[in-house]
């Protein structure tokens, strides 16, 4: 946000908490801590123009909101103070209008300009240290959306012109904020104007550079032209690569997934689990990132997530709009595209009203008597004369009857009672309601971390069920026989029929040593690593450079020579990826053609 000039300065703070180094303020805002009523002095002082961050915390806590980290993201958009909750934070309740303090370990935004009170949103409350990032996130985007632009500053154009710009963040999901280059001004885009429905943080990154069309009028920038289009699925994914999609919806026999927007696919649940009694509502949830295997068979895309491993590596997904981000991540909060972000209206002119008697509706009021009828004046005239006959009326009658009673001061200390017995009832409701507040925060906390857990034990139920080969059945006494027999059974099932020509299963041999460490893993494991035995028996060029196959060298030096037997080699690629003590096959590439595997081993085994 550029800074504007002739700006009012506000009061220095009383003192600093936790000063930065000796850098230019501009770079590293300090932290700022003031009494809790100067603090809502500064609040409430009708010439603040800048957005303040009131972090509040406990000092027994063990977790609390770190100020430097956010004063640092939010550099000059914010100032940031600090107070500690107890008597410091009663002393700001009593400084500003109901309801708009901050206790606990909390934070809460106060926007400046016209009518900020009406602006203020809810504080935030921290129950745990792992909501620490979300939170950072969403008092930044707070921040953002409280700043106000300036519209109204004159324009070498009154057409829309072609303008640069950068990110410079996301006041909601609907909007961001960019900067336009090179002269400093703000302005947005608005997601209505690309994808509805879409986060525009799944479509442009902050610091993103990008060019636009300018409104000068609204300030909106329109950058719809760098909208990619659909790609074709060939164009992005090999047969049997694994993509990131997005569940769009779920019905009990199956559920559509969304490579891209637009590029809906259909996949019934025998494709998600190997149970035939399972329900897809009870697997994927709507909205969620889940990984698919993309299939070709006859020429039309299939989806699968029968056997794709959560270490499994996956195609980066493409983007939607040209330098943005990858439109999905693996990690992404499956709720996000379904929540409402807080929208930022487009700046606009401000009309400038005169303090005279005109109102809103620009009449002069001097000059509405002129514009009665002579029948309105006189019906005009008998309703007044019938109010005031009515207000003589009852002044009569209370003067007689103060008369009658002869205890007029009795009354009023009475009704003085009365208001302060009212004043109390209305202290107690407002603790009450204080206390429902807190309580729906921790409600709502509740919520979102059973939704989570719903959604973590949906995956992990499709991640055991979507296992064909969950419970191999033993067909031969002889290990090397059982085990070449599952390598053939897989191989049939994961090589289209298509290509059985071209990856037909090559020469190859079990060492004793490979059996015996074979019979020691799970059988999670074990599928694991006849996937990776097909891949390289099979020579399936594609997945098996994801395996990163690599000689295995007699020590860690860049220039060792490789383990030998004799002419042959020894070879290790990967099983897993990404697990504690992730396997390893170790195989020998023999002299006269085909594979010996060797042993499968964890990852810090280097030896054969």
């Amino acid at each position: 946000m550029p800074a504007q000039k002739n700006r009012k300065r506000l009061p220095a703070p009383e003192s600093l908490s936790h000063p930065a180094p000796a850098q230019p303020a501009a770079e590293h805002p300090a932290v700022e801590q003031l009494s809790g009523k100067a603090l809502a002095a500064l609040l409430m002082d009708p010439q603040r123009n800048v957005t303040v961050l009131v972090i509040s915390h406990i000092p027994e806590q063990q977790f609390r909101i770190d100020p430097h980290v956010l004063a640092a993201r939010l550099g000059q958009e914010a100032r940031t103070f600090m107070v500690v909750n107890g008597d410091e934070t009663h002393q700001l309740e009593k400084g500003l209008p109901s309801r708009l303090h901050i206790y606990g370990t909390g934070a809460r935004v106060y926007p400046h300009g016209e009518r900020w009170l009406e602006r203020v949103s809810r504080p935030h409350l921290l129950h745990r240290s792992t909501a620490l990032p979300q939170l950072y996130d969403t008092l930044e985007h707070e921040v953002l959306a409280a700043q106000r632009f300036n519209p109204s500053r004159p324009h070498t154009a009154s057409l829309p012109v072609i303008s640069p710009a950068v990110v410079k963040g996301f006041p909601g999901e609907d909007r961001a904020l960019v900067e336009l280059l090179p002269g400093g001004e703000t302005a947005l885009i608005r997601s209505e104007d690309l994808l509805p429905g879409i986060p525009l943080d799944w479509l442009v990154a902050k610091g993103q550079e990008l060019t636009g069309v300018l409104n000068p009028a609204t300030h909106v920038l329109d950058i719809k032209a760098l909208l990619l289009p659909h790609p074709s699925p060939v164009t992005v994914y090999q047969q049997g690569d694994v993509a990131l999609g997005r569940v769009k919806s779920v019905s009990p026999r199956h559920a559509w997934v969304q490579l891209w927007p637009g590029s809906d696919f259909r996949i019934g649940v025998e494709r998600i689990s190997s149970n035939d009694l399972d329900s897809a509502e009870d697997l994927l949830t709507e909205g969620e990132v889940v990984r698919v295997r993309v299939l070709y068979e006859n020429g039309a895309v299939r989806l699968s997530m029968l056997d794709v491993d959560d270490d499994e590596p996956a195609v980066r997904a493409p983007a939607l709009l040209r330098g943005g981000p990858p439109w999905l991540e693996a990690n992404r909060p499956y709720a996000s595209i379904f929540t409402t972000g807080t929208a930022v209206a487009s700046p606009s002119p401000q009309v400038p009203l005169d303090n005279g008697a005109a109102g809103l509706s620009g009449v002069d009021l001097s000059q509405q008597e002129s514009l009665l009828s002579p029948a309105q004046r006189r019906s005009a005239l008998q309703s007044t004369q019938m109010q005031l006959e009515a207000a003589r009326h009852t002044i009569a009658e209370l003067l007689a009857a103060a008369k009658r009673q002869g205890a007029t001061d009795q009354v009023a200390r009475a009704l003085q009672d009365q208001l302060k017995e009212e004043r109390r009832g209305s202290g107690e409701l407002a603790r009450e309601l204080h206390l429902a507040e807190h309580q729906v925060e921790v409600l709502k906390t509740d919520l979102a971390k059973t939704r989570e857990a719903l959604v973590q034990v949906r995956r992990q139920r499709r991640s055991a069920t979507s296992r064909t080969e969950s419970t191999p059945e033993k067909l031969f006494l002889d290990p090397e026989e059982q085990f070449n027999f599952d390598l053939l059974a897989l191989w049939a099932r994961m090589v289209p029929a298509a290509e059985k020509r071209l990856h037909p299963l090559g020469n190859f041999s079990s060492s004793p040593q490979f059996l015996e460490s074979w019979a020691a893993l799970t059988e999670q494991q074990r599928n694991k690593t006849l996937r990776a035995v097909v891949d390289l028996v099979a020579d399936r060029q594609g997945p098996l450079r994801k395996r990163e196959p690599h000689v295995l060298r007699l020590n860690d030096g860049a220039h060792a020579a490789p383990t030998l037997r004799g002419e042959d080699v020894c070879w290790r690629l990967y099983v897993e990826q990404g697990t504690a003590g992730a396997l390893r096959l170790h195989y020998w590439k023999l002299q006269t053609g085909g594979y010996e595997l060797h042993a499968v081993v964890p990852h810090d085994v280097v030896k054969p």
